[in-house]
């Protein structure tokens, strides 16, 4: 039941994503609600479910809207999979959560434009340079306030006494 949620969770960030957050343009930057979406989910389901599911919607994020396929699921995955990987032991609570959107949010802008620079020689990450990638990551962690109440609202997280 948990994947088909967080099924829906993702079409739902990615529908809003495309239709509203894109347009929206705040001291010059754009709210990217993936982001905190994919370290919530992640933080909370594991590291099976959430750096997955953020691999797809970052994959038809590709293929609708850019001419490389793939920066933005590899990104959106790498996220994942580092918000949910055993091997740092993250916790689960709300400040780690924020600060791993925060540092996540900038991952992505730097991955992105390194990437988009080598394989399409497109450079315009200086003119987004240090102002709205601030702006950015900040708008971003206080969306995950909203994914983290939703997350842990909708999610049944078994737990088990022995």
């Amino acid at each position: 039941m948990n994947k088909f949620k967080t099924f829906l969770v993702f079409l739902v960030t990615f529908i809003l994503q495309t239709t509203i957050f894109s347009k929206i343009d705040i001291f010059g930057a754009n709210i990217n609600i993936i982001i905190p979406a994919t370290v919530a989910l992640s933080q909370t389901l594991g590291k099976k479910i959430g750096p997955y599911g953020a691999m797809i919607t970052g994959l038809f994020e590709d293929f609708l809207f850019t001419n490389l396929v793939g920066p933005r699921a590899l990104s959106y995955f790498l996220i994942g999979s580092f918000v949910s990987s055993d091997r740092f032991s993250f916790a689960k609570d709300k400040s780690t959560g924020l600060i791993m959107t925060f540092l996540a949010s900038i991952f992505n802008l730097l991955l992105l434009s390194s990437i988009y620079y080598i394989f399409m020689r497109q450079n315009n990450f200086m003119n987004y340079f240090p102002g709205p990638m601030l702006v950015e990551s900040v708008l971003n962690t206080l969306i995950y306030f909203i994914y983290y109440r939703l997350v842990k609202k909708i999610m049944y997280i078994p737990t088990y006494r022995i």
